[in-house]
């Protein structure tokens, strides 16, 4: 026979309840989940009751339901008393009946809620039977069920089986003696009862241990499964292509998640379709494609950021041997479509993946053909892509279309365009809301300016030879000036760019997106000023720009301008 002995746990009893009861909880509902695999940095290798508080916080309160009505209740001790006066259940009688311990009674709560017996039941005084034996019944039948996060200790039992954790009770207790202020709480548990729940302990951390175990292994096989998808879906050298990237210094490599928006975007048609709409655009480069139908006799040609592949066909139809057709966007599927429409898939082959990590199946091309310019020309920072496949493919006497750019800046006077975007702020409703200037004011706005709203002549404050420039210079500072046409004010800068196919060219073909042309898909790109400058007919404007990728995104563009010594700082994002 066991004898009732003092004993003294090695850190406060009432930590290894709800210890146990915890990873009881969370063991069946991991179980209940079909072998869903948690994240590896959930899983705590320490020990520590600090550690286990952090991974298993104290419950949100919550309504306690009844065990035997939809009644709700607002706590736990609530809920047993009106089991107690309406249901003639008796939690302390059915506790001391039954002899439970934490296991026990939540299984016992969860057969209730899941079985649904008679209260009658707990009542028969010749029932000795405990029908929630089965492991089963530790999988919870509510979620978050307040009931289960009852503590049992709370309840006074009179068998010598008790567990006393709180200080007055083991102050009355004739043997122990009373905790002082500061020390450790000491409790009373039978020998037996300690070392069962030594040995739960123990098992708690051996199945924990087996868990890590299985979750590394799921870990190492998602591993193997993400490298076999990515090799069947991408048809690209990984290998090559690092390789590659690490030997030319013309495009740093960008993780994927910063490109994953980016190329996620131009999956939608309806960028597409807007950009073939765009007959600036496209008509342009058809023209320059077609006028110089020698130039792509016979040449192999490669598509950069093909969309849906008209730039490839343009080329198979003026006569190309060969065309590689690349784009990271699920585009490409909706390509390699148009092109088996169109009869040309035995000269064009569609790519899918980045062009800084795919294998070509040549080794040199003739010419490289993209559509890679964005707002303010440099925006999304495409053109990196073109230059790293520029340095990497095309011969040294190939072709670059288009070959020449530019960027250009000129004074824009909008009063009532000013109005709406900034001095809107001032009077919102009665309501003055100018905090919100300091924002709006930074964020460079892409619209189409009306010609008669130019203010002066432009300047441009950048050129591009795509056959020799590097990236490094796309990040630039540019002085101008600007002389402004007419008596009035100055309410913003606007930006935009000029496109040329005409180095070595016979027939060369350019357009440009100022306002004083035709308007495109690009718009223009408006800096609006937060005071307006005034200025007279013939007056010189003084500015300075500089264009910078923003470095938290590089697709992202800082602009910072002065305008008759007054800084402006600008963001394209």
């Amino acid at each position: 026979m066991y004898h009732n002995t003092k004993m003294v746990s090695p850190f406060p009893f009432h930590s290894i309840i709800i210890l146990f009861r915890n990873f009881c909880l969370c063991e069946c509902i991991i179980g209940s989940c079909d072998n869903q695999v948690p994240d590896m940095d959930e899983v705590s290798d320490s020990g520590d009751e600090e550690d286990w508080e952090e991974c298993n916080p104290e419950p949100m309160a919550t309504t306690a339901t009844c065990l035997f009505c939809e009644q709700g209740f607002n706590t736990v001790d609530d809920m047993y008393c009106h089991c107690n006066v309406n249901h003639n259940f008796d939690i302390t009688s059915v506790v001391q009946r039954f002899h439970l311990d934490d296991f026990s009674y939540i299984k016992m709560i969860n057969y209730i809620r899941k079985e649904k017996p008679s209260v009658d039941f707990f009542g028969n005084e010749g029932c000795d039977g405990t029908p929630w034996c089965s492991e089963s019944y530790l999988k919870p039948v509510i979620e978050d069920d307040a009931a289960l996060q009852f503590d049992i200790e709370d309840i006074s039992v009179s068998n010598g089986d008790h567990i006393q954790s709180n200080p007055e009770a083991v102050g009355r207790t004739g043997d122990n003696k009373n905790t002082t202020p500061g020390s450790e709480e000491e409790v009373t548990v039978p020998r037996v009862k300690y070392h069962a729940l030594i040995s739960r302990l123990e098992a708690a951390e051996r199945n924990v241990a087996q868990l890590q175990e299985q979750l590394c292994e799921s870990q190492q096989k998602m591993d193997k499964m993400r490298t076999c998808v990515r090799d069947i879906v991408l048809p690209c050298d990984e290998d090559a292509g690092h390789a590659a990237s690490s030997s030319s210094s013309s495009v740093q490599r960008r993780p994927a998640c910063e490109d994953l928006g980016y190329f996620s975007a131009y999956a939608h048609h309806g960028i597409h379709e807007e950009m073939l709409k765009d007959k600036v655009r496209t008509l342009s480069y058809r023209r320059a494609v077609m006028s110089n139908a020698a130039v792509f006799r016979d040449a192999v040609v490669l598509d950069v950021g093909c969309g849906t592949g008209i730039l490839s066909m343009f080329a198979a139809r003026a006569g190309a041997r060969r065309v590689i057709a690349v784009d990271m966007s699920d585009v490409v599927y909706q390509a390699m479509d148009i092109v088996r429409e169109n009869k040309l898939e035995h000269i064009i082959t569609v790519i899918r993946g980045k062009v800084e990590e795919v294998s070509l199946p040549v080794d040199k091309v003739d010419i490289i053909i993209s559509e890679w310019m964005g707002y303010f020309l440099l925006f999304e920072s495409m053109l990196d892509s073109v230059l790293y496949a520029r340095d990497k493919w095309l011969t040294p006497n190939g072709h670059m279309f288009p070959n020449l750019c530019s960027i250009s800046l000129a004074a824009v006077g909008n009063v009532s365009k000013h109005q709406e975007h900034i001095g809107f702020w001032n009077d919102v409703y009665d309501f003055k809301m100018s905090c919100m200037v300091s924002i709006v004011e930074k964020e460079a706005v892409i619209e189409t300016v009306g010609k008669d709203d130019i203010m002066s002549n432009s300047a441009v404050v950048k050129e591009l030879d795509l056959k020799t420039c590097s990236v490094t210079e796309l990040d630039f500072s540019s002085e101008f000036l600007l002389t402004a046409c007419r008596k009035g004010v100055v309410t913003a800068i606007t930006g935009f760019f000029d496109i040329r196919f005409d180095k070595d060219l016979q027939e060369p073909v350019s357009f440009s997106t100022s306002a004083a042309d035709t308007p495109t898909h690009w718009k223009q790109t408006l800096f609006y000023l937060r005071e307006p400058i005034p200025v007279c007919q013939g007056e010189v404007i003084r500015g300075n720009v500089q264009v910078l990728k923003d470095p938290k995104d590089p697709r992202s563009l800082l602009v910072t301008l002065s305008v008759n010594g007054r800084t402006f700082n600008y963001t394209m994002d």
